[in-house]
């Protein structure tokens, strides 16, 4: 997701709690013209549409920074997959999907021996004291995207520093420009690297896979299209996730009484879907959409060529779908959520995401069932809901100390 120019709407977006602006937005103008041109998209019928007609409502493709697109930011990220349209996007899609899927499956052992070993950290500071869980979601978010790609262990500092210059967890506010052309310059000459060492020595990582897939047949999977594809998955691979992660364990803490669907994994699974639902830690979709033709949202007209931007957690919370929307109400059925789009361009990374937000709370969970806030969190300001501080303590130790 990028910061979409400067607007007031906006402002209030991601300068604090952007629920009581969504709310207002989906009552008083669900489809809201920014101060860009672009539209806004608060209801979830009208993102649902937007999401899923694809023949009606196109990704963006390569970019250049023109009105209405989100920022410095776009051109960037214009050439991975979420922002491409068939035949190319199609082709993107089907080389990675099936092996992304049963790379991730096959990790579980690895992905869990790592998920312990972080959390026997957690259980020895806990011991002194206090334990901040946002190194913690990064970290497992992180090192086990690596881990399926395949990227060395010993890039995590190198690469976390690109990332977050391609795409900066906290702000940059609304009117701020955002300029990560030079790091993504650096990934993928990075990637470019990496992708060579393949050809020379492959390995059993997804990264080499998707490397053979190219040498067997580079008109099905050619090699910018790969290097874009890997691209994506590093960028979108951890941040997002880790910010996933941080709500959950945020939202455990502060409802006790639904912290029992932990315990079991269905109920884990339904625990994590209202996570996504209630706080999605993307908020709008990676790209904004464009009607092929003038189309009607809400009332309103919008001439075909105009960027429209889904705003996810706007459609998560609406009362027109969701009963008690602002509630925090784990297996609450019904409509599903947005948080990973929705049609051809659902989310590639969710079955990652359910793996690893299953995994952690539930065993952080297990381990550390008397889990307190030590201090209130610390709330991520900008482009992705999540926290930049989660301080814990055992509330086990304050009967002790008494």
């Amino acid at each position: 997701m990028g910061t979409i120019g400067s607007t007031d709407a906006l402002t209030d977006v991601h300068a604090g709690d952007p629920y009581p602006v969504y709310a207002w937005l989906r009552e008083s103008e669900p489809v809201y013209r920014c101060r860009t041109g672009a539209y806004l998209l608060t209801r979830y019928t009208d993102c649902r549409r937007v999401l899923t007609e694809r023949a009606c409502f196109l990704a963006p493709g390569p970019l250049r920074p023109s009105a209405g697109t989100a920022g410095a930011c776009a051109p960037v990220l214009s050439r991975v997959m979420s922002a491409q349209n068939p035949p190319r996007h199609t082709r993107m899609r089907a080389a990675v999907a099936r092996r992304f899927v049963e790379h991730v499956r096959g990790q579980q052992p690895w992905v869990s021996r790592l998920c312990d070993r972080l959390l026997d950290g957690v259980v020895e500071r806990l011991r002194y004291g206090v334990a901040d869980m946002s190194p913690l979601a990064e970290a497992f978010a992180r090192d086990t995207i690596m881990h399926v790609l395949g990227l060395p262990q010993g890039d995590r500092e190198r690469l976390c520093a690109l990332v977050s210059d391609i795409f900066p967890t906290s702000g940059p506010l609304p009117g701020q420009e955002c300029d990560g052309a030079v790091a993504m310059r650096q990934l993928t000459d990075y990637l470019h690297g990496q992708v060579a060492r393949r050809r020379r020595a492959p390995g059993d990582d997804l990264m080499s896979e998707l490397v053979e897939a190219h040498t067997a047949c580079p008109e099905a999977l050619p090699h910018e299209e790969l290097v874009s594809i890997l691209t994506g998955l590093t960028v979108a691979g951890y941040p997002q996730i880790a910010a996933g992660i941080e709500t959950g364990i945020v939202l455990m803490i502060r409802h006790p009484k639904w912290a029992v669907f932990l315990d079991d994994a269905a109920g884990a699974r339904m625990f994590v879907e209202e996570v996504l639902r209630y706080d999605a830690p993307v908020q709008f979709t990676p790209a904004p959409r464009i009607p092929a033709r003038t189309v009607v949202l809400s009332g309103v007209t919008i001439p075909a060529g105009a960027h429209l931007w889904p705003v996810l957690g706007a459609a998560n919370r609406d009362p027109g779908v969701f009963t008690r929307p602002d509630a925090f109400w784990p297996g609450r059925g019904g409509a599903r959520h947005l948080s990973f789009g929705g049609g051809a361009h659902y989310c590639l990374g969710a079955e990652l995401v359910y793996l690893e937000m299953v995994m952690l709370l539930r065993r952080l969970r297990q381990r550390l069932p008397d889990l307190a806030q030590a201090r209130p969190p610390a709330q991520r300001v900008g482009r992705l809901r999540g926290f930049t501080s989660v301080a814990v303590r055992r509330a086990e130790a304050d009967r002790h100390d008494r």
